[in-house]
């Protein structure tokens, strides 16, 4: 025979059960049934370095999107990234999808600059226009090697 306290447990036990299981079912139909909001437009880089899924999509300043997915493309050796753009932002076909950094050590996000033209991108567009990511690394490398040879001339001239 069991006492109450232990039937109590075991009652408190199914019970946060059957509220997991009931979050889970709920959080995983939420998923399926959410109508998605916007549209993919995608863009592909030599090199997106820094860049993750999540990362902001920004137009004017102002966030438009996210970057939803990113994928290697074996055919031209480049990465793909879609971003879904979301409300009623429309961005002109003729507009550089470019991934910049916030600050030096920042983290990296989309940054599009509008072109002049008057018809839009539509959903499963693509970019015609981009500028990859710059690994600051290169730059370092290529400051330094910028100054050792200025260094070297003045050198060489004051012999």
């Amino acid at each position: 025979m069991r006492t109450a306290s232990e039937r109590t447990h075991i009652l408190t036990g199914a019970a946060v059960v059957a509220v997991l299981a009931a979050a889970m079912v709920l959080s995983y139909a939420g998923d399926v049934g959410r109508a998605r909001i916007g549209y993919d437009l995608y863009a592909d880089f030599r090199n997106i370095d820094g860049l993750t899924v999540g990362a902001e999509v920004r137009l004017a300043g102002l966030i438009v999107g996210t970057v939803t997915a990113q994928e290697f493309v074996a055919a031209g050796q480049q990465a793909r990234v879609t971003m879904t753009i979301t409300g009623d932002y429309r961005v002109p076909t003729d507009s550089a999808a470019m991934i910049v950094s916030d600050s030096l050590l920042g983290s990296k996000f989309v940054k599009l600059e509008p072109g002049g033209d008057e018809t839009y991108l539509e959903d499963g567009d693509e970019f015609l226009y981009v500028q990859n990511s710059v690994i600051l690394e290169d730059v370092l490398d290529k400051l330094i090697r910028e100054v050792e040879a200025t260094r070297a001339r003045r050198a060489k001239a004051a012999d």
